[in-house]
């Protein structure tokens, strides 16, 4: 019964199923938070693609184009520097360097050519012949095909034309690179400057001209393939390089040349240590030619711009010309010379040619310290220094040089002996070119102007963007007083301190400079700068030469070493068809050559001469030859009869009435007989003395009074 009982009782519930079965499926918080993980998830997707899509758009395009295509700058070739006349001093070339690997090289002689009947190739041989034919030094050519070596590079760089079947064997690389190549004379190279490996220039027109002679850099866009090679493409940009500018310099090669032929020798000549020579054209102010040498090697600055110096005497005629021009002296004024001795405030200055007293003429002819120390002291202290600042003494000149000194020139508020110095040219310090340019100005009638280096500028495509102008600074003299200094100049290289200047066919105008050189703080007896100034042709100069030795041994005088170089490189220049001088302008002014000496005559033939001018009083005189005949006088035309007004001028003269200035006259060709017949019938009174044939003192040419006396020179 209990088993029956027990069967028909209701089943019990379980508590455990019952509350399972009632419990949710899935926690509504955690669902929430997957779902909101899942939208903030997507927004920021969204917001990612927005940013890389749309705010870093630009930025990702870069990066792309960058692993994409390559760019690299193109470097243009440097302008190139040339002469007046287009002749290369420095341009830049492609040129080819070579490097190889021996081991590909040697197994080259076993491939064939591109067809089958090509014989092998002999990279070998090739490449030694190539080598050998390019004048590579044997040592480089055995490192080359030595097959121990994984690689070997030449120094030296080639032409593409020259190296291009070598670069065609297999083993050889060439890289091709652009090379500054300068061919100009060494004496120039201080002037035109270098251009390091790294592309920047140092020193001279190389430096100062920059950022014309660099031009502008290219660009050049390549994409890379898949393998990494680099192909053009037609939808990237490409920007042309563009080359620098040419320079073309007033320098002329030519007399460039003969100037640097000449230092060279006149150095070895004379044992000097060093020289310079600059050349310049008064008429435009255009540097034509510029050399220096220091140690027996050309120098590698400018130093006739850079290096400033004491130059003595040269300095003279720039005083006396300001003295003449303010009316202070007269030409023939006579300056008590003090016998070549005279002490001032316990200082002794001393003359190298002793006189009692010389004109102011021949101050500068002889190139008398007194005379000159007496005529500055007409001056004020401020006068003085205003006359050779005038001139361009103390100041740059402004030419296109980095390193150009502006000398020294000490202001007013002198020592009691600063004066004296200045007026001999110490201390004060000037430049070549300070120098060139100030007797340019006496050269072209009074106008101190600009030096000038470059002469012209062209950009890329020809195009002229600079022409040098002549630019005046100012107005130093009167041309007056510029004709009459340049008289005066012409004398001291007729029968002065510089005759060792002098041409047989033209007048050559100049001064000389011997100045001791300050060593230690003192000046050397031993040591000097020994100069000349000069000025071709005398009447209307086209060139202004100045010459300067260092420390010559034996002749010291700068009329002799310094004039004599400036004598050789005018020899030359006449002789050279391309040196810039105007030919149809030296033509009148040639002087006529003497014709063959002829036995000179006795004292006593001389003296009979002299006392025939008294017959001459029925006579007309014979017209005095110009001070440049365009002939050659072989004989004296007379013309008879004088008019009663001649005669009775040429008793006046003879008697010393009359004071008018006249030209004394040229006679040259003229044997001893002719010549004291013109020089009495010019009015002046006539002595004899041994010397230099056809020369007279005063020089030919020079205002002397009517009356006075004029020496003539016979052959000994």
């Amino acid at each position: 019964m209990t088993g029956r009982t027990g069967e028909h009782e209701p089943p019990r519930s379980d508590s455990r199923s019952d509350s399972r079965s009632t419990r949710p499926l899935l926690s509504r918080p955690r669902a929430m938070i997957v779902h909101v993980s899942l939208v903030l998830f997507a927004l920021c997707l969204v917001a990612r693609a927005v940013q890389l899509q749309l705010i870093d758009s630009g930025r990702w395009t870069l990066a792309a184009e960058t692993q994409q295509v390559s760019e690299s700058a193109v470097t243009p070739p440097r302008g190139r520097i040339v002469d007046r006349n287009g002749d290369v001093f420095v341009e830049s070339r492609e040129l080819v360097q070579l490097a190889f690997t021996p081991a590909n090289i040697s197994k080259a002689y076993r491939r064939r050519g591109p067809k089958r009947a090509d014989p092998p190739v002999n990279a070998r041989l090739v490449v030694r012949q190539g080598l050998k034919a390019l004048g590579v030094h044997d040592t480089l050519i055995r490192r080359v095909l030595d097959t121990t070596r994984k690689w070997v590079e030449l120094p030296e760089l080639f032409l593409p034309s020259d190296v291009e079947r070598i670069v065609a064997m297999p083993g050889v690389r060439g890289t091709r690179v652009l090379k500054r190549v300068v061919s100009a004379p060494p004496s120039i190279l201080g002037v035109l400057g270098t251009v390091g490996s790294d592309d920047m220039p140092s020193g001279g027109i190389e430096q100062e001209l920059d950022t014309l002679l660099r031009g502008v850099d290219g660009r050049n866009s390549l994409v890379r393939d898949g393998r990494g090679s680099n192909i053009e493409s037609p939808a990237l940009s490409r920007l042309e390089a563009r080359p620098g500018h040419t320079v073309s310099l007033t320098i002329n090669r030519s007399l460039q040349e003969l100037a640097q032929q000449e230092l060279s020798a006149g150095i070895a000549r004379t044992g000097a240590s060093g020289g310079d020579v600059i050349i310049i054209d008064p008429r435009d102010g255009s540097v034509l030619a510029m050399a220096g040498y220091r140690n027996g090697k050309a120098s590698g600055t400018a130093t006739a711009l850079a290096e400033p110096y004491e130059p003595g005497s040269v300095i003279k005629p720039f005083i006396v010309a300001r003295a003449l021009e303010l009316k202070r002296v007269g030409p023939d004024e006579m300056i008590n010379t003090e016998g070549g001795k005279w002490v001032l405030d316990k200082r002794t200055i001393s003359d190298e040619h002793p006189a009692a007293q010389l004109s102011v003429r021949d101050v500068i002819r002889e190139s008398s310290n007194i005379g000159a120390v007496k005529i500055a002291r007409r001056f004020s202290e401020r006068e003085e220094y205003e006359t050779l600042r005038d001139f361009g003494f103390g100041t740059p000149t402004g030419v296109p040089y980095p390193a150009e000194s502006r000398g020294a020139l000490p202001a007013p508020q002198w020592h009691p002996q600063t004066s004296a110095s200045v007026a001999m040219g110490y201390q004060m310090q000037a430049t070549m070119l300070q120098i060139a340019a100030a007797y340019a100005a006496i050269a072209n009638g009074g106008d101190l102007l600009q030096p000038a280096l470059v002469r012209e500028i062209r950009d890329a495509d020809g195009k002229v963007v600079f022409t040098h102008q002549r630019t005046v600074i100012r107005r130093t003299i009167e041309p007056s007083t510029a004709m009459l200094m340049r008289t005066i100049l012409a004398s001291v290289v007729d029968s002065g301190t510089a005759r060792a200047a002098d041409l047989a066919t033209y007048d050559v105008a100049g001064k000389s400079g011997t100045a001791r050189r300050a060593v230690g703080g003192r000046y050397s007896g031993k040591q000097y700068n020994s100069t000349f100034a000069g000025m071709f042709p005398a009447q209307a100069p086209q060139y202004v030469l100045v010459a300067r030795l260092i420390d010559p041994q034996g002749k010291i005088f700068g009329g002799t070493v310094a004039g004599r170089i400036v004598k050789v490189i005018l020899q030359g220049a006449l002789a050279t068809r391309d040196n810039s001088l105007d030919r149809g302008a030296l033509a009148p002014l040639r002087k006529v050559l003497p014709p063959a000496p002829a036995k000179p005559l006795s004292e006593q033939a001389v003296a009979a001469a002299m006392r025939d001018t008294a017959r001459f009083d029925s006579l007309k005189a014979p017209a005095p030859p110009p001070a440049h005949p365009l002939a050659a006088p072989s004989r004296v035309i007379v013309t008879l009869p004088f008019k009663a007004a001649e005669k009775a001028a040429m008793e006046r003269v003879r008697d010393g009435q009359t004071g008018e200035l006249r030209a004394v006259p040229s006679v040259y060709g003229l044997d001893a007989r002719q010549a004291v017949r013109t020089l009495s019938a010019a009015g002046f009174h006539v002595t004899v003395a041994t010397g230099g044939a056809g020369r007279t003192r005063p020089a030919a040419g020079t205002l002397a009074r009517g009356g006075s006396v004029v020496v003539l020179e016979t052959p000994k």
